[in-house]
């Protein structure tokens, strides 16, 4: 049988050319060596060249190789810091560490939480209202002028009581007050209206006058001051001894203390009185309060419903005094 023929890969070609190559060349160098150990002339040998193999260093080294490196580069002069910048930027950050040390201390701290009501907020703060100026204005003006009477007083002598003790609370100082009398006697017929007048001023001890607005003849009291006023009046009636006379003798005597002289419109005070069998004089006594506004007046009106003639006599009283505003 004729054999098949078949091809030898090239490979296998080559690796048996590559382990011959490298047979002769181990057993040639050895071989002529040992013939021509004894003749040195015309020798041949052949060199491989060196494979460079890399050798690893230590950190230290490569560190002292950088220096020689970094020594070798030319270093530029440096310009000197001015001492005004450096003195500025030391100022500038001085307290830089302190401020972040306290603050690192106040975080580091614990903070304690006090538990309290729950409620509503708290109200506002009275220091973010205005001031009434005006009120405390007055009250201050209030504390001088009673400073300044207590040291008047106390000048003249005056601050001890009879009993020789200081005065607590000293009284109020009147600035308003008035007291009058009738000049002559006042003639009513009966239904007869009309409006007292014709004053004189008392000169006995213990008359007063202050301040100003009574007029003697027309018999009107004017107020300086707006505030309360209390006013009393004592007037005298006689000459009842023709009523007998008289078919109706019944009746009343009606006194009034008006504003403005409108007794209808304007609150007044009013007394009435009646007489019957008596021949003495009566006394009829009017006394109350009323407000006045700075300006406004007040008089005495008499109306005589009685049926008979009566006198208002000589001497009969009136007087007011300022209470307060």
């Amino acid at each position: 049988m004729d054999a098949v023929y078949k091809p030898v890969p090239l490979r296998c070609v080559l690796m048996t050319i590559s382990v011959g190559v490298l047979l002769i060349l181990l057993c040639a160098g050895p071989a002529c060596t040992h013939k021509n150990r004894g003749s040195k002339p015309h020798v041949s040998v052949t060199i491989l060249p060196s494979l460079e193999i890399p050798v690893l260093k230590t950190p230290q080294e490569d560190a002292s190789a950088l220096e020689d490196s970094t020594q070798e580069v030319p270093r530029l002069p440096r310009r000197p810091w001015p001492p005004q910048e450096s003195w500025q930027l030391f100022v500038k950050h001085s307290d830089r560490g302190a401020n972040s040390k306290r603050k690192s201390q106040e975080d580091t701290q614990p903070r304690f939480h006090h538990p309290g009501p729950i409620g509503p907020p708290a109200p506002p703060s009275h220091h973010g209202h205005p001031l009434n100026t005006y009120s405390q204005g007055k009250r201050q003006h209030c504390i001088l002028q009673l400073l300044r009477e207590l040291l008047t007083k106390r000048q003249n002598g005056k601050h001890y009581s009879e009993h020789g003790h200081p005065l607590a609370l000293l009284p109020p100082t009147v600035h308003a007050a008035f007291i009058c009398r009738t000049n002559g006697n006042t003639n009513l017929e009966p239904e007869d209206e009309r409006e007292l007048q014709l004053y004189q001023m008392p000169q006995e001890d213990g008359s007063f006058y202050r301040g100003a607005g009574l007029n003697l003849t027309s018999g009107r009291y004017t107020a300086p001051f707006a505030g309360l006023y209390t006013f009393t009046a004592r007037l005298i009636i006689a000459d009842l001894g023709k009523r007998a006379k008289v078919e109706n003798p019944e009746g009343f005597l009606r006194v009034q203390l008006c504003i403005q002289s409108l007794c209808q419109q304007h609150l007044s005070l009013q007394a009435l009185s009646s007489f019957i069998g008596n021949e003495v004089p009566h006394t009829v006594t009017l006394s109350g309060v009323l407000y006045l506004q700075a300006g406004q007046y007040v008089s005495i009106f008499l109306e005589n419903w009685m049926g008979f003639r009566l006198v208002v006599k000589r001497g009969s009283d009136f007087s007011g005094v300022l209470l307060g505003r």
